[in-house]
């Protein structure tokens, strides 16, 4: 709301009841459908203060949110960008510890040289190869998100280990935490903590329009599982480096080379699909053709690197 300067209408006492205790912490807001006398619908959505002492609300039309959410999504397509959403634990970094298999030990840390960091609360974690490389490299291409089961303050400090100047990461830091606690709480203790629904209200939109439900946001990660079924096909699947007895993820070559493509791809897409959509504005017609998905350029690419795996066996 604040980031689309959206004033809260009013304030309350932080109420001290369990559903407003499960509320704090979660990225979405709860909202509450209202109606005037006259019939007009508004949305009346809740959000906690960081320190539980306030309930802040904003008192919106649906209309006027819809506006907002399709305005940042032109913002964001009008810079040439793509929405790319970076798990943290065992994908970019991994933790030092004792704890278990997704740890490194401390004994091994002799074998990663500079790759080692220190982060502020004292924790160490090592990176994979050449992630500040990467990361250069992808901001260009895409605004950059992480989400992470590690909690806010864990997530805002290995962003300090590899963008300590914020040049990359532009977009949402995101932990999943307080979902994962909350289900844990919950009767349905296997839905998954993470969802693109919490970083992207454009995916909430259901319309076909340009950028609604999954169709821009592409995930790097490690776990599938950590996501709901509908959102998996946006995951670019990373493994351990095979062959090595160091952890290590690799991010420039393959993964380079997809995202590459779904960009290329995607905004050649949207030029002609733009310039079409205006010619037919001109004409007086309707143009109906659906608009580019990423989502749908990194599905036909996975077909056609298996075909061509098919052909040269």
């Amino acid at each position: 709301m604040s980031k689309n300067g959206i004033q809260h209408t009013f304030v309350f006492p932080y109420p001290d009841h369990p559903w407003f205790k499960d509320m704090h912490g979660l990225r979405k807001s709860a909202y509450i459908n209202l109606r005037t006398e006259e019939g007009e619908l508004w949305e009346l959505h809740l959000k906690a203060s960081g320190d539980k002492r306030w309930l802040f609300g904003y008192l919106c039309r649906p209309d006027d949110i819809i506006r907002i959410v399709r305005e940042s999504t032109r913002e964001l397509l009008q810079q040439r960008k793509l929405p790319l959403v970076l798990d943290l634990d065992d994908t970019l970094v991994r933790l030092v510890g004792e704890g278990d298999r997704r740890h490194v030990p401390e004994r091994d840390l002799h074998l990663y040289g500079d790759r080692v960091s220190l982060m502020s609360d004292g924790r160490k974690i090592v990176l994979t190869e050449r992630v500040k490389e990467f990361l250069e490299w992808a901001s260009t291409l895409f605004e950059i998100s992480i989400c992470s089961l590690g909690d806010q303050q864990y997530v805002e400090n290995v962003v300090s280990v590899i963008d300590p100047q914020r040049r990359y990461v532009h977009g949402i830091l995101y932990s999943a935490r307080s979902e994962y606690d909350y289900i844990q709480r919950s009767t349905e203790q296997s839905r998954p903590p993470k969802n693109l629904l919490a970083l992207y209200a454009f995916c909430e939109l259901k319309d076909q329009s340009l950028g609604s439900g999954f169709t821009l946001p592409i995930t790097i990660d490690d776990e599938e599982r950590m996501w709901p079924a509908e959102q998996r096909e946006n995951i670019i699947m990373v493994k351990k480096h095979l062959g090595s007895e160091c952890w290590s993820v690799t991010l420039d070559t393959v993964v380079k080379k997809v995202l590459n493509h779904i960009h290329t791809e995607f905004f050649r897409q949207l030029d002609i699909w733009q310039t079409k959509q205006a010619e037919a504005e001109r004409l007086g017609r309707m143009y109906t053709r659906d608009p580019p998905s990423a989502l749908a350029i990194y599905k036909g690419y996975l077909r056609d690197m298996m075909g061509d795996l098919i052909a040269q066996s």
